[in-house]
């Protein structure tokens, strides 16, 4: 199954706010976050989880327990970046924020029919979710709204990069659907292509943004590494 939480950007929504999906430029604060971060992309890469989707033998329990745990994330990051959107008041930051609300509200939706769940009350997440749902919650409730867009970029670009480093799946992997779907960059290159312009005009405190990137990554990281492990250290954040 792809992230169906990728945000989904149309030529219509790009032209509008003249967005590129080509990399960033090399010296942007996108690519400054990523590679303060490499680490942990690798320790990410290198989970069992991630494994055993790269040569198909991870258990599909493990797997659809994986998913469920996320749908609490999904479910919490529907009306997060729904109230990110409503405190922006920069136009090109707003349609991004609502552009990820939609696409979780989507991906939402199919919950129901796939998982047979409908919201986040009945879900036991994982340590390492809850606490990644907390804190995004925090970062949207506290923090400006650009903020909200940082903190949602290693999702859309660390799944994309590890779609990336396992393409091509082996013939009959069964999560070659995961791998080839994930393997698309354009929507986290057009956050980073809006970073780069918005900071033309306003302020961003990169020490803040990279530490919030920071945390959102080693989260991903935990994520991923806990969904084959009954316990584990919080104390790397």
């Amino acid at each position: 199954m792809k992230n169906n939480r990728r945000i989904e950007l149309d030529k219509s929504f790009l032209v509008e706010y003249k967005l590129s999906t080509a990399p960033p430029p090399a010296n942007s604060l996108f690519w400054k976050m990523w590679d303060d971060c490499m680490q942990i992309a690798d320790d990410a890469l290198n989970t069992d989880f991630i494994q055993g989707i790269a040569d198909g033998t991870l258990d599909p329990v493990t797997y659809g327990g994986f998913n469920v745990s996320d749908a609490y994330y999904c479910f919490n990051g529907e009306q997060d970046y729904l109230t990110a959107a409503e405190k922006a008041t920069n136009p090109g930051l707003q349609a991004f924020l609502l552009k990820k609300h939609k696409s979780y509200q989507k991906y939402n939706k199919t919950f129901p029919d796939i998982w047979h769940i409908k919201d986040a009350n009945g879900i036991v997440p994982s340590k390492a979710c809850k606490e990644y749902a907390e804190y995004e919650s925090n970062v949207v409730s506290q923090m400006e709204s650009i903020y909200a867009l940082i903190v949602m970029i290693p999702c859309e670009y660390l799944w994309a990069w590890l779609g990336n480093q396992l393409t091509p799946p082996e013939t009959g992997n069964l999560y070659a659907p995961w791998i080839t779907g994930n393997d698309d960059f354009e929507g986290a290159y057009a956050m980073g292509n809006f970073l780069n312009e918005y900071q033309k005009k306003h302020v961003i405190n990169e020490s803040i943004a990279i530490d919030i990137y920071t945390k959102a990554m080693t989260y991903e990281y935990l994520n991923f590494m806990t969904a084959t492990k009954t316990k584990f250290n919080t104390q790397l954040l």
